[in-house]
């Protein structure tokens, strides 16, 4: 239930300002009111919801203040994937990258957004797999929900190609790398796409 809430609030199936019907989901998910509530208790503490007394529950508004800030962190905690505790990697991360760049390159011809937000939440889940520390896990996973909506909001004013060569030229990239078992590079990648959305929003805010 947490999953599957924040993956809907993370692809804007959920919007910024959008009211939660707690009863709604409830019925959704087959489970009481309490349960439920625990769930968005936490998201709320993840910065993803605000719960009102008396008004409700909403997804909490786009911060872009904190924007970059995040995204120097996450691109930090990349570049320690190779020496910070990292995971023996497997043949099953491995074909799970394979099938992502197969992905990708279906998204190639069709400006699918969801699609796209999607593979990169897989991606995501993937990354945080190859974590072998548990703290540095979570933040990773944390601080990928709180920018990943800002990140598809401003990709229907970018060059669809150019977005999708750059995504392909990644996962291509981490795909090298798990190849040679080797996470310090697979870190070093990811940090390196990090650092381009991060130019690509930044410019787009700058020039608005």
């Amino acid at each position: 239930m947490y999953d599957f809430i924040r993956r809907r609030i993370g692809i804007l199936q959920y919007p910024p300002g959008m009211m939660i019907n707690e009863m709604q989901l409830a019925t959704e998910f087959g489970v009481s009111r309490t349960p439920l509530r625990r769930v968005l208790q936490q998201l709320s503490y993840e910065g993803l919801l605000e719960i009102r007394n008396g008004v409700g529950t909403r997804v909490t508004d786009i911060d872009m203040k904190t924007f970059k800030d995040i995204y120097d962190l996450r691109i930090l905690l990349a570049e320690t994937m190779g020496s910070l505790s990292p995971n023996w990697v497997t043949d099953r991360h491995r074909e799970t990258l394979d099938e992502l760049i197969a992905r990708a390159e279906d998204l190639r011809g069709q400006r699918d957004i969801e699609g796209y937000a999607q593979l990169a939440n897989d991606l995501a889940t993937l990354i945080c797999d190859l974590i072998g520390s548990k703290p540095m896990r979570e933040m990773t996973d944390l601080l990928y929900y709180r920018v990943a909506r800002i990140w598809y909001t401003f990709l229907p004013n970018l060059d669809w190609d150019d977005v999708m060569e750059e995504l392909l030229s990644e996962l291509k990239g981490l795909s090298d790398a798990l190849s040679s078992n080797d996470l310090g590079t697979f870190g070093k990648v990811r940090a390196t796409y990090l650092r381009w959305m991060l130019k690509k929003v930044s410019r787009y805010i700058s020039s608005d």
